[in-house]
């Protein structure tokens, strides 16, 4: 069942966009939760916003992620914000994008570029050199330190298990 963002969910989410800075692209934007066993967040224009609330369809927009104690980035959520946001990112070679796609951890030595905004244990967009994103990852060290020869990003979430999953 769709329903409107409860006033915490978008002090919530608007804390979140604020600190990828995506506030103003999401300002005025049509957000629904969709209350299954969690509560998913879906970003959709305003027609389909409507018919969402109205007819309570299986599947309608894009979902962004999920409202747990915190906001939880799904894939195209990350993609999302990274075509809006040049904040906590990293680069990797062609190598290491093949291995994030099985669903590994990143060597520092793979990392060809990243932002210097972010610190350990924070939450990073894994992207190709093309910008795309590949996945969603939790740093193990500062941005200083990041290029370090040991594994230096835990892979979270990567495009490549949808294809991983098929195969169950």
């Amino acid at each position: 069942m769709y329903r409107q963002l409860t006033r915490e969910e978008k002090t919530a989410l608007n804390r979140f966009f604020d600190k990828w800075g995506v506030f103003d692209y999401f300002k005025d934007k049509s957000l629904l939760i969709k209350e299954n066993s969690g509560k998913e967040v879906y970003l959709m224009n305003n027609e389909v916003k409507k018919l969402a609330l109205e007819h309570d369809p299986v599947l309608a927009g894009i979902k962004l992620g999920e409202m747990k104690k915190q906001f939880w980035l799904s894939i195209e959520g990350a993609s999302i914000i990274a075509k809006h946001s040049n904040k906590r990112k990293i680069v990797v070679n062609e190598q290491a994008e093949a291995l994030v796609l099985y669903g590994r951890d990143i060597f520092g030595s793979s990392i060809v570029d990243h932002t210097n905004d972010f610190d350990e244990n924070e939450v990073v967009l894994i992207t190709n050199r093309h910008g795309e994103v590949i996945g969603i990852g939790r740093t193990r060290f500062p941005a200083g330190k990041i290029n370090k020869p040991t594994v230096t990003v835990t892979n979270i979430a990567d495009r490549g298990a949808y294809l991983r999953e098929e195969d169950s």
